[in-house]
């Protein structure tokens, strides 16, 4: 039977690998998500460009339809995206409290330490299904997470689209 230390080391090795890809993944999906935001401010300017409106005055006119089309899809962009960014960091939360558990048994704990020095005011949470304490967007901090930084981006892009739609509509 192997060494146990053995063992601890290629778990954790697994376990940081996993959290690594999972971090690619989470880039990758905020690459795509951007992407089709920039898409879709394209089709606007297009549709916008193209201002044809009805001679009856009853028929809404393409600019219109478009738009609010246009306006909608990215509404549920921008919600979807904001929700698989929450999921990133609640599965990144859990695999980085498996990362924090492993390292108890080692003589050095690199992820330990280094939480410890980018949020030094507060206590390494040993439950990744703790409630997170907030603190508030607009308050000074050492260190912001970037999922809390990345969170604002799809709620800007909703707000775009909900302004635009608005505009249409009114």
């Amino acid at each position: 039977m192997p060494d146990d230390t053995a063992v601890r080391l290629q778990l954790y090795g697994s376990a940081v690998e996993m959290a690594d890809r999972m971090s690619a993944r989470r880039a990758g999906a905020n690459t795509f998500f951007f992407t089709l935001h920039a898409g879709l401010a394209a089709i606007v300017g297009i549709v916008s460009s193209a201002r044809k409106g009805s001679p009856q005055g009853s028929v809404p006119s393409f600019d219109s339809f478009g738009l609010v089309v246009t306006a909608v899809a990215g509404l549920t962009l921008s919600l979807t995206w904001w929700t698989l960014i929450r999921y990133y960091r609640r599965l990144s939360q859990a695999k980085y409290t498996v990362i924090n558990e492993i390292e108890k048994g080692f003589p050095v704990r690199p992820y330990t330490d280094e939480w410890k020095l980018l949020h030094p005011d507060e206590t390494l949470k040993t439950n990744a299904l703790e409630p997170d304490r907030k603190t508030a967007w607009w308050k000074p901090q050492k260190h912001r997470e970037a999922t809390a930084v990345e969170q604002v981006v799809p709620l800007v892009f909703a707000a775009i689209y909900i302004v635009l739609g608005l505009r249409v509509l009114t």
